[in-house]
């Protein structure tokens, strides 16, 4: 049996289209876990309207985050494996009848797809991950960028009892899990997509990046022993905030110049001099 474990917080519009996705999956042997953190609307009502007996609701005692959701998800999981859905999104209905095939076949611990994103007001869409091929993934490419999305994880229920998701991080959550999880289980990659990721006002707002950045440094830390013996790892968190300080506009100059003198490598001393003459000519306006 699979289990399927769906945080929600105040998602009364859309936890029906996530939870009906997973019921009418063409994969039956299902056990689908909503543990809601406390909602002020109708989630609840949502839920128990849904006339279906592999579904099960259950409410946290405080309003705790969506890590705590899913670390209570897992504990209540009765299955072999394990999925996780988020109570905004859509899975396609062959999502785990692949997975579990891809999983058996390639005798890999931990199984994730592509999936297609789908922007509040209509007017974009883009595939993630990009730049990976199917098959098995290495713990180089995992920790490199994040590229594993949480309503795309397919697991050995062994896996997710080990590696539980960390309270303390607010944003990317899903790749410390990966960090953790990567370094002893195998993950297997299919590049089709499996998963409609539909993003809310709340998830594409400026504070989202400000999140992952800070996300970054809690990992610098938390990983600190890691980062002394591992050069590129170190060098992939350091990366990652410079990335989502570009996009938000601000200077990453002193993180490239951290780059260049950890790799040596000329493309971050070209990013460090643009990003250090740009800074120097606006303050000589």
């Amino acid at each position: 049996m699979v289990s399927v474990i769906i945080p929600s917080y105040n998602r009364e519009l859309t936890i029906k289209r996530s939870v009906f996705s997973v019921l009418d999956q063409t994969y039956k042997d299902i056990e689908v876990i909503v543990v809601d953190d406390c909602s002020s609307d109708n989630t609840r009502e949502v839920i128990e309207g849904i006339d279906d007996d592999r579904l099960r609701y259950y409410c946290l005692e405080e309003n705790s985050g969506a890590c705590v959701a899913r670390n209570k998800g897992i504990e209540l999981a009765k299955g072999e494996y394990i999925a996780f859905q988020d109570s905004d999104d859509e899975w396609l209905p062959n999502k785990l009848e692949v997975q579990m095939k891809k999983l058996k076949a390639s005798k890999a611990d931990v199984c994730f797809c592509k999936m297609k994103q789908q922007f509040s007001d209509g007017s974009s869409e883009s595939f993630f991950p990009k730049g990976l091929q199917e098959g098995i993934v290495s713990y180089e490419q995992l920790y490199e960028f994040s590229r594993v999305s949480t309503q795309t994880i397919f697991a050995k229920r062994e896996v997710c009892m080990k590696h539980k998701f960390d309270r303390l991080v607010k944003k990317s959550q899903d790749y410390d899990w990966v960090i953790r999880a990567g370094e002893e289980y195998r993950f297997y990659y299919i590049d089709s997509v499996l998963v409609n990721q539909y993003f809310q006002n709340d998830s594409i707002t400026k504070g989202g990046k400000v999140k992952s950045i800070e996300s970054c440094r809690y990992f610098l830390k938390k990983y600190s022993d890691k980062c002394k013996n591992n050069k590129s790892f170190h060098a992939a968190l350091i990366n990652q905030i410079a990335h989502n300080k570009r996009i938000l506009g601000e200077d990453p100059s002193s993180e490239y110049k951290t780059l260049y003198k950890m790799t040596r490598s000329w493309k971050y001393l070209l990013f460090y001099l643009l990003f250090k003459f740009r800074k120097g000519k606006k303050h000589h306006v």
